[in-house]
């Protein structure tokens, strides 16, 4: 039997956190693998057999990261609080499956990794590393004396980026494999039947279903900071109202008021979807006409690794802009991609009109297909 401890895993057959771990929990038992998983959630009230602990106000709203660098100390010290709680409990639980698991996959090195190798110790760990947990570890007193003994436990480290195996040589001062750790960098799996290319006429259907009329931008992802939604919706303003594009952004956050504030006072229209079920995503994907993920670096250091948005855009045939942040610089010279600087809403601003321009002329009104 495969353990898999996470933070994040789908609560409902129609939510979209992590589910890349369920991607990869579906791999490993069409394997004839048995899985047994524990991951956040309310307890009690999950399907697929997953053991929840408590953890949904950290893992299931703006994001840990967000929560535990809160600019207020009270939010912080509570979120902390919660944090070092949650760890206990699934600490717990994983150290009753001694001797019942014959290997374990944790998602996230902070808390999952870790937990995983003192709860388990000697048996075969493979530990995926996505971007903001290697980030809260470096967060971490003596973090990188707590790197270097979670290498010496020999896991096999699965990173979403070559950016985040640098960054953790960086942390580290050595390479994981002198200490004992294996290496493979690995892209997050995604559900390929729906995050396709449109057949025949199925995008125009979709343009006229969505109300997609006009020619549209689409963004995706939690409203955080380090998304750089603002600097879309600043891009926006800098156009001229005859080339600006209807924007959509799909998914919920703390920013959300900051973010629709600042349109209003831009005059850019902007339409929040909220969260969509993973096949709604797709569904918008395959309706729009281009993707933008202008995430950008935190002053802190904190960047993407590699985010899983951006390749389910491309499976859907969506050409995309992004920043050249991050895991995010890898995609230089990919098909379908082009970047752009981090943080400039001018050279956003231009890289969208001039995309818009090179697509199919699509006249006011019409929803045909590209």
């Amino acid at each position: 039997m495969i353990g898999v401890v996470t933070t994040s895993y789908p609560r409902s057959p129609d939510d979209g956190a992590g589910g890349f771990v369920r991607e990869r929990v579906r791999a490993l038992r069409q394997q004839g693998q048995t899985v047994e998983i524990i991951a956040a959630g309310e307890p009690g009230s999950s399907h697929d057999e997953v053991t929840r602990i408590e953890g949904r106000g950290l893992f299931y709203a703006g994001g840990a990261p967000e929560a535990l660098e809160d600019g207020h100390s009270i939010p912080r010290v509570v979120a902390w609080g919660k944090a070092l709680g949650f760890s206990l409990a699934m600490f717990r639980e994983v150290v009753r499956r001694r001797g019942r698991w014959q290997a374990v996959e944790s998602h996230w090195l902070i808390p999952c990794g870790l937990i995983a190798s003192v709860a388990l110790p000697g048996v075969p760990h493979r530990s995926h590393v996505h971007g903001g947990d290697l980030f809260l570890l470096r967060r971490l007193p003596l973090a990188g004396s707590l790197g270097r003994a979670f290498c010496r436990t020999r896991p096999h480290l699965v990173f979403a980026s070559t950016h985040l195996r640098k960054e953790m040589e960086g942390l580290l001062g050595a390479t994981p494999e002198s200490l004992g750790a294996t290496c493979t960098v690995e892209a997050a799996p995604f559900d390929g039947s729906s995050f396709r290319a449109p057949q025949g006429d199925e995008r125009s259907q979709l343009r006229c279903r969505l109300g997609f009329i006009r020619p549209t931008v689409l963004a995706a992802g939690r409203l955080v900071p380090i998304k750089g939604f603002d600097v879309l919706i600043g891009a926006v303003a800098k156009m001229r109202a005859s080339v600006r594009p209807d924007i959509v952004i799909a998914g919920d956050g703390p920013e959300r008021p900051v973010l629709a504030r600042q349109a209003r006072a831009r005059g850019v229209d902007v339409r929040f979807l909220g969260t969509l079920a993973p096949v709604a995503l797709a569904k918008a994907m395959a309706a729009a006409d281009l993707f933008v993920h202008p995430c950008r670096t935190l002053p802190d250091g904190r960047s993407e690794g590699m985010p899983l948005v951006v390749r389910e855009a491309l499976a859907c045939a969506l050409p995309v802009i992004a920043s050249a942040s991050g895991g995010l610089a890898e995609l230089d010279g990919s098909a379908g991609v082009r970047l752009v600087e981090p943080d400039s809403a001018t050279a956003l601003a231009a890289a969208i009109e001039s995309a818009l321009a090179a697509a199919v002329p699509m006249p006011r009104g019409a929803a045909g297909p590209r």
